[in-house]
């Protein structure tokens, strides 16, 4: 009896000795499971406030009759005092809400490629825990690999949520109510593969960056340095990803949810003029008869190609700039 309880024993613990994460994964898991905890953590809160701040919003657009009503709007319905007032409460009290949490989403591949993709070599590189590596079965380009794999699929997940949810909370207030437009700053990068597509770019930069420069610090640093220029110069050069459409109207004329991205007066010959000085000083009749003022517009139906693009630019450049570093390193490692 006593032999047949110990080998139960026995059976019991080989089973969940065979559950527990062994080899590589046991080791990645322990390297960075403060991170997985911290992410699931963060993901849970917006899973669970998010729904609350949307109920509340919908709550206050339907009691107060402000569907589809901007600031200032053309429609009579939406024109009245009463009305305007309570966009403009609505605004102050949840359109801010929206544009913090937009903001604080379009930081977030920043943060992560500092904080997560910075240290995520660095560290190993200059305390010599990589040596260690050298020690196992498995050879340093498979351990990078799952490395830059299990963490970047695991920002991506919770990036992809994040986005997803707040798209949803975004809805029923967008272009309109909120005054935050598809194409606005705290959305267009937030509120959809965008912000999936620039995590994965921040952690590439993150972990090239420590691989090159082998200290955290620096490479912190270094890594902050190069994407505050990626999104400076990807911000810039948005608008122009896709063929835009030029209309005949006032940049003010414009409704909320068209994008304006230049104007100026345009001849019947089809000569473009500047909208700060066309006439050289003269007035605008001077410049010749029939002059009409244009705008170059992006329309919401640009929103998903100018989305894309973007997403393939960034994809690329984190999928070129992961191969460098698993040859570069691993041949240092080696």
């Amino acid at each position: 009896m006593i032999g047949q309880h110990v080998a139960v024993e026995a059976i019991g613990l080989d089973e969940r000795t065979r559950l527990r994460p062994r080899g590589l994964g046991w080791l990645v898991w322990r390297q960075h499971r403060a991170l997985v905890w911290f992410w699931l953590a963060a993901v849970l809160v917006a899973v669970v406030g998010f729904p609350f701040l949307r109920g509340a919003m919908v709550s206050y657009i339907d009691s107060h009759h402000i569907a589809g009503c901007a600031e200032i709007s053309n429609d009579p319905n939406c024109q009245g005092e009463a009305v305007q007032g309570a966009v403009d409460r609505f605004r102050m009290t949840y359109g801010d809400s929206l544009k913090g949490i937009g903001w604080l989403l379009r930081l977030l591949p920043t943060v992560l490629g500092v904080l997560v993709g910075a240290p995520l070599l660095a560290r190993e590189l200059e305390g010599g825990t990589w040596r260690l590596v050298a020690t196992q079965s498995y050879s340093a380009r498979r351990w990078l690999a799952a490395k830059l794999l299990r963490v970047g699929l695991l920002c991506a997940l919770g990036s992809a949520v994040l986005a997803l949810l707040f798209r949803w909370v975004w809805q029923p207030s967008a272009n309109e109510v909120s005054g935050i437009s598809w194409f606005s700053t705290s959305f267009v990068a937030s509120g959809g593969p965008l912000l999936v597509a620039g995590v994965l770019l921040a952690l590439a930069v993150g972990v090239a960056a420590g691989a090159l420069v082998r200290r955290v610090v620096p490479a912190m640093g270094a890594t902050l340095a190069v994407l505050v220029a990626l999104q400076v110069a990807l911000s810039s050069v948005r608008p122009y990803l896709w063929p835009w459409h030029t209309e005949i109207v006032p940049m003010s004329e414009l409704p909320n949810s068209v994008w304006g991205i230049a104007q100026g007066y345009l001849r019947p010959d089809g000569t473009r003029l500047p909208y700060g000085d066309p006439c050289g000083g003269n007035d605008v009749a001077g410049c010749g008869a029939d002059v009409r003022e244009f705008t170059d517009v992006h329309h919401a139906a640009d929103y998903w190609p100018l989305q894309l693009v973007e997403c393939g630019i960034c994809l690329v450049l984190a999928a070129a700039l992961v191969l460098f570093t698993l040859r570069w390193s691993a041949r240092r490692f080696g």
